[in-house]
């Protein structure tokens, strides 16, 4: 039988999520397993480094490989097989998040642990470990996988179960040790298309540390937006929501809303706007005072309309804010964005978080959105996941203050890896080796570097975050 033929790549530009980092490459994508393979034979012989791509929803770099040949895994989509009895799903690596909740939800199954947006693709979302509003709950992705199927840089094909040792280096090693193109996932059973959400402000960082204290152990997931312009006593303030599964027989029409179509977002604001609109109705107010205009009205009405109030929202509504207001991101145009999100123990957080808000204030560079949730350790190796919380920050990137923004960003890592910090990969853009390094375990980081060496010794898989901080800083240990 003769090789499968590798299409021709494409000559584009990828760029991170964000749109502020990226560059030009040849973007192939595989339909099946023998085209991956052919693709990483004809690369090691050609010299020609690889980077692992799925929807490119990461904000950074770590799906990007200016010079390289990119993988872009979103044609390599199947749903192989699902259980509806037991909750457990098999798809091929390019399957979305949404392609998975939009087939088991009729079934009465939600995906365990979901993102902002619904658009990830689950080998990316397993590489990256990422986590949801419910992460100090049920930990990261990674803790509901059952198998995984990877390919190797020599062509070979294992399957990994959790008690494998290469299981918890795979899952979170954003791509650099092993191609994933299965995944085997289980879901969580759901007893209604909703959920009870209550909502409370806190008038400053104080009061939202009280407020995730007193409910996270009563809610399924808690998740705080913060006002990254407020100071003085105000600083930190914002606005936490609580989630809350319903129980059986809460519900007692528990399918009416177990449908892709009742789980639609709407597509206008108010039944008037489109919403494919909003991000230019955005735009005027892209700059440091239209957006502390912006987050005051958000506190206020908040405050006004929300404050102590329980409703009932939709699955996809509650989780995929990202996708309710379609390319919001272009609003930051033309230079994009970074997101950069710190992890912090529980007894450094609340010091670090108005220490970091104050520091940008100084700098003029305040987050235009911030984002906390509470977390939880594991057991994965370069895990971001820890006792404690973290606040992801949005940045608008501009000629002018790319490099101001980019010494703010090394500032602040410096004061998270002084309290015990972590970073994760997933929206990094800006991390120095020497934060990697003082930021895992040394340890951690010597296993990480011995399974590349061991998996893929020529080093054929190769991201532009992997070459612009992690390889310099396993580099370093030797």
């Amino acid at each position: 039988m003769s090789a499968p033929r590798v299409p021709t790549p494409v000559t584009a530009r990828v760029e991170g999520w964000g749109m502020a980092v990226g560059g030009v490459a040849q973007v192939l994508q595989p339909t099946s397993v023998e085209e991956i393979r052919a693709a990483l034979a004809q690369a090691h012989a050609a010299q020609q480094k690889i980077a692992l791509r799925g929807a490119g929803c990461s904000y950074g770099d770590a799906s990007c490989g200016t010079g390289k040949l990119v993988l872009d895994f979103t044609r390599f989509n199947r749903i192989l097989d699902f259980d509806a009895q037991t909750g457990v799903i098999r798809v091929e690596a390019g399957a979305t998040i949404g392609d998975i909740w939009q087939h088991v939800l009729p079934h009465g199954w939600w995906p365990p642990v979901v993102s902002g947006t619904m658009a990830p693709t689950l080998g990316g979302a397993v590489a990256m470990n990422i986590h949801g509003k419910n992460a100090y709950r049920v930990g990261p992705i990674g803790e509901h996988v059952l198998r995984l199927r990877v390919l190797l840089v020599d062509g070979s094909e294992r399957t990994l179960l959790p008690d494998d040792p290469l299981f918890p280096a795979i899952i979170g090693g954003f791509g650099e040790l092993a191609v994933i193109t299965e995944v085997e996932l289980q879901l969580k059973h759901i007893y209604s298309g909703q959920l009870d959400v209550d909502a409370l402000c806190g008038g400053n960082l104080a009061e939202i540390f009280a407020i995730f204290d007193d409910w996270q152990d009563r809610s399924d997931y808690l998740v705080a937006w913060i006002d990254g312009f407020a100071s003085g006593k105000s600083l930190g303030r914002g606005l936490v929501h609580m989630a809350h599964q319903l129980a059986p027989g809460v519900d007692p029409q528990p399918q009416a809303l177990m449908t892709v179509a009742a789980q639609t977002l709407p597509s206008r604001l108010f039944g008037l706007i489109p919403k494919s609109w909003m991000w230019a109705l955005l735009w005027p107010f892209s700059f440091n005072l239209g957006m502390r205009f912006v987050n005051l009205v958000k506190f206020w009405s908040a405050r006004l309309l929300e404050h102590g109030k329980r409703y009932r929202q939709g699955h996809a509504a509650f989780h995929f804010l990202l996708d309710y207001v379609p390319n919001w991101k272009w609003a930051y145009k033309p230079g994009g964005l970074i997101q950069h999100q710190i992890f912090v123990p529980k007894a450094q957080a609340q010091r670090v978080f108005a220490e970091v808000f104050a520091l940008q204030h100084r700098y003029g560079l305040p987050t235009w959105l911030a984002v906390m949730k509470r977390h939880r350790p594991d057991r994965f190796l370069l895990t971001h996941g820890l006792d404690g919380y973290s606040m992801a920050q949005d940045f608008a990137v501009t000629k002018r203050n790319r490099q101001k923004l980019w010494q703010l960003c090394h500032e602040v890592d410096g004061i998270v890896t002084a309290a015990g910090g972590r970073f994760y990969f997933a929206k990094d853009a800006t991390l120095e080796p020497e934060s990697v390094l003082a930021a895992w375990p040394k340890e951690n980081l010597m296993q990480f570097a011995a399974l590349r060496e061991e998996l893929d010794p020529g080093g054929l898989l190769a991201t532009d975050l992997y070459e612009r901080a992690v390889a310099p800083a396993l580099r370093k240990l030797v």
